[in-house]
């Protein structure tokens, strides 16, 4: 399911408003787990790819927001995979509670009256197995790329970067409404941090920005929203 020159597969799957991926080389992994009973579906869409969920190396939250978390517990029982995520978020996931959203525009000031709900902050909870505090290789995992530290939108949110040149940024940028384009995010617990995360994964490898809504981004598309945002 890999190419001859073992260039990894991406599968996105798309769970209403957010994105969670498979991403197939000599292992797989899954990053992010959309909303709770989300499961079903990505192990559909496992199984339509030939695969098991026991073939599931890794699961990676990018953080602990619900949309992103709430079928890890479900998923890690599952498929036995052991979870990662960053030790600053480490704590929403143990509690299956999400932080209280900090809105950085004004459509996150809107926004923030529906998703501060209890009903869309929680979720099960998940003990995180491996804790990301610095840059963590995949090999191990079966996939050429690592787990880089990104916070801005939570303190504790990483991106997956693989040597191919695609980049899984969970909420560090987000679609623009209605545009669709890239654009910062609605909420952010470090909004000083985020500009200097996205410029570390539009690297001079990226080649495509894979976020948990929207997207797919090209990097030139990213780096005009940067230069855009500086300015103001």
């Amino acid at each position: 399911m890999t190419s001859p020159d073992n260039v990894p597969l991406i599968i996105p799957i798309s769970l209403g408003f957010v994105n969670a991926f498979i991403v197939k080389q000599d292992g797989i992994i899954l990053i992010d787990t959309g909303i709770p009973g989300s499961e079903q579906k990505i192990l559909d869409t496992l199984r339509d790819h030939g695969c098991k969920p026991r073939d599931i190396s890794l699961i990676i939250i990018t953080h602990g927001h619900q949309d992103h978390a709430g079928s890890a517990a479900s998923l890690h029982e599952l498929s036995g995979a052991p979870v990662a995520c960053h030790a600053d978020d480490a704590g929403f996931l143990e509690k299956g509670k999400q932080n209280t959203l900090k809105p950085c525009s004004i459509t996150g000031y809107f926004l923030q009256f529906i998703f501060n709900r209890k009903k869309l902050s929680e979720y099960p909870s998940v003990h995180p197995d491996i804790l990301i505090d610095a840059p963590f290789d995949l090999e191990s995992y079966g996939i050429s790329g690592i787990i880089i530290p990104t916070p801005g939108h939570t303190k504790g949110s990483v991106s997956v970067a693989l040597n191919s040149g695609e980049r899984f940024t969970g909420d560090l940028i987000f679609p623009k409404i209605p545009s669709g384009k890239p654009g910062f995010p609605f909420w952010a617990e470090e909004p000083d941090l985020v500009l200097d995360s996205i410029r570390k994964i539009c690297d001079e490898n990226c080649s495509v920005i894979y976020p948990g809504h929207g997207g797919p981004f090209g990097k030139v598309d990213v780096m005009e929203m940067v230069k855009g945002v500086s300015a103001e």
